[in-house]
């Protein structure tokens, strides 16, 4: 069981002596506001601004989207690393070799020069005056020199103003206003102001965003979430692939605080404001489109919960998202245009069809847990079918069948808890990839892929803590899971080997072709249909196998 944390709130009258807005005063008449040529609405009376660097394009709208600001006081944790001469005095020290005479003669230096290293260490209190380690020198020294360190930094959280939910953003720095002359947001969407009462939000919820943006942080300067390893933005999500997904983040979302915080509100009453909010249309048949960050992290499906959340309470949120959606089959016409093909599709007659189809596939009807899988199938079918009338949609339809397994595998994540430290035990070198090995073997396989035994333990940690990722961190995960015998991903990984040797070898093979004609490799690419049918056929097998492996656990 995780300890939760004691929190305490404390507010005060109107303002904080430590600190003073003053720089931040905003006024109207110093923003420049968007002209809304794609919609009725009025030009916005509050603030806008602006989190990313990217420009809008052809495909590339703004939402405008409100959001209450609160000024606000919060610890943050900074990390400390001793370079490599610090870290070696601090090891000489502990060998017994505590003056500076006798580690610049070890170390071939000027002892002038150990003389300041030490000075430093002892500045630290890492060593004391004769230059003996401390408990903080034992401790930042079993760390590999690595140490955190608490200060109280002031700035900005936000809480949506459609559904009131606090988003995982704290700004430190001044607040990034746009200019529509520098960045240009002249066509634009705005939200309307749904959640008109906002409630302060409370320490708790304070302190995992920021410790969920902090680690989002970390994992994109560690190289870890610089996006998807098949090219993909990881901060971009599907507009209509958002439920199941985000039903899985938000089970696993544990907060593991432990020490008691304060957070200290620095004003009564929040101050409003839009952010800008990219929208990038993929230009489909059936109008799909993607959200990405305001903030710039992998945190999209938030947003497109949001979005949905604005859709079912206003009118103008649904004709927003209804007007996108007719953008984006603008643009796929327009496209089709080009390549001299036609674009009279029906997308109702289209649907009824993929449906039947994959009902005729599998056999059987969609049971609730499934919804998510077979809707993704019924996506791959529709592409399927668009490339049988002559239509490009190899990427597509080799892209959509990947996204059936990634949905699938979530979708077995689901069916147990995975402890929140499983990780822990597989920090050491080459710990991890034996697990996943070794694992294989004792639930029946014969054979485990090369790029699935590489997968990253910061990847499985992202899974697991509720990130996004693709297919190959998703098995691996199910796999580290499985490697507990008592689990019901166990059982379910030996059902499906004991009669599918090659389950694995056929989930790489299928993102191994992803990877080479998928959509997000930029370019046309004409492979025969052949190949197209080959991985659905391997898709659907796959499919199979975890259903009937499910049911045999269940009955």
């Amino acid at each position: 069981m995780f300890n939760l944390i004691k929190t305490q709130v404390m507010q005060i009258p109107d303002f904080d002596d430590e600190l003073l807005f003053d720089d931040e005063v905003l006024l109207d008449e110093n923003i420049s506001l968007p002209t809304p040529e794609l919609s009725n609405i009025q030009s916005p009376n509050f603030p806008i601004l602006k989190f990313t660097n990217s420009e809008p394009s052809t495909f590339h709208k703004i939402i405008l989207w409100p959001v209450y600001g609160w000024r606000i006081a919060a610890p943050q944790k900074k990390e400390r690393k001793l370079d490599f001469l610090q870290l070696t005095s601090l090891r000489l020290a502990n060998a017994g070799v505590t003056s500076y005479q006798e580690q610049a003669k070890k170390l071939g230096q000027h002892k002038d020069f150990l003389f300041n290293v030490m000075s430093q260490l002892k500045e630290d209190k890492y060593i004391d005056g004769n230059g003996r380690l401390t408990q903080n020198g034992e401790k930042i020294l079993q760390k590999d020199g690595q140490d955190e360190e608490e200060e109280t930094q002031y700035g900005w959280i936000f809480q949506d103003g459609t559904a009131g939910e606090l988003l995982n953003w704290f700004h430190t720095e001044k607040l990034p206003t746009n200019n529509s002359k520098k960045g240009g947001i002249g066509q634009t969407f705005q939200l309307p102001w749904i959640f008109q009462t906002p409630i302060k939000p409370n320490a708790n919820d304070i302190i995992s965003a920021i410790k969920t943006q902090n680690r989002l942080l970390k994992l994109i300067a560690n190289n870890e979430l610089s996006g998807h390893e098949n090219n993909l933005p990881i901060n971009i999500s599907n507009f209509a692939k958002i439920d199941e997904q985000d039903t899985f983040v938000n089970s696993n979302r544990v907060k593991e605080l432990n020490q008691e915080i304060s957070v200290r509100f620095l004003t009564k009453k929040p101050q409003k404001f839009y952010i800008l909010v990219s929208c990038i249309i993929e230009g489909t048949h059936d109008g799909q489109f993607f959200l990405s960050c305001p903030f710039g992290l992998p945190d999209s499906f938030r947003w497109v919960r949001l979005l949905n959340f604005a859709t079912s309470q206003s009118e103008e949120g649904k004709k927003i998202v209804e007007d996108l959606q007719s953008l984006s089959r603008e643009v796929w016409k327009q496209e089709l245009s080009k390549n001299g093909q036609t674009s009279e599709v029906d997308p109702v007659s289209l649907q009824k069809q993929s449906s039947q189809k994959v009902i005729f596939e599998l056999g059987l009807l969609p049971e609730q847990k499934w919804s998510g899988v077979w809707r993704e199938l019924e996506q791959m079918e529709q592409s399927s079918s668009l490339l049988q009338r002559g239509f490009s949609e190899v990427d597509t339809t080799i892209t959509r069948s990947q996204r059936v397994l990634e949905q699938l595998i979530l979708t077995i994540l689901k069916f147990d808890t995975i402890p929140n430290n499983i990780y822990e035990l597989y920090k050491a070198r080459d710990a991890l990839s034996q697990c996943l090995k070794d694992t294989v073997t004792a639930c029946g396989g014969n054979e485990i892929p090369e790029r699935i035994v590489s997968t990253k333990l910061g990847a499985i940690r992202n899974v697991i803590e509720g990130g996004t990722n693709s297919l190959r961190p998703y098995i691996a995960t199910l796999i580290l899971s499985a490697s507990r015998r008592s689990s019901l991903h166990r059982i379910i990984l030996e059902n499906i080997l004991r009669d599918y040797s090659d389950f694995l070898v056929d989930i790489e093979q299928i993102a191994h072709t992803r990877n080479n004609f998928g959509a997000h490799a930029g370019s046309d690419h004409h492979e025969p249909i052949i190949l197209v049918e080959d991985v659905i056929k391997k898709v659907y097998k796959i499919v199979l196998s975890v259903l009937k492996a499910w049911k045999l656990t269940v009955n």
